[in-house]
C-alpha cells in the first residue's frame, strides 16, 4: 500500500517554489527544501516554511 504525504520532496525544486513562504526567492536554496533546512538548522534558526 503507498503511503500518501505530504511533505516536500527536496528534489522537486520548481514545485515547491510554486507556494515556498519563504520571501528570499534569490536564494540558491529556494525550493530546495532539504538544502534550506539543513542551513537554517546550522545557523541555529528555521526557515519560514518552518515557521
Amino acid at each position: 500500500m503507498k503511503q500518501t504525504s505530504t511533505r516536500r520532496e527536496c528534489v522537486n525544486k520548481y514545485e515547491n517554489e510554486q507556494d515556498c513562504p519563504c520571501d528570499e526567492v534569490d536564494c540558491e536554496r529556494h525550493g530546495i527544501c532539504c538544502e534550506c533546512v539543513r542551513y537554517h538548522k546550522q545557523c541555529g534558526d528555521k526557515p519560514a516554511c518552518l515557521g
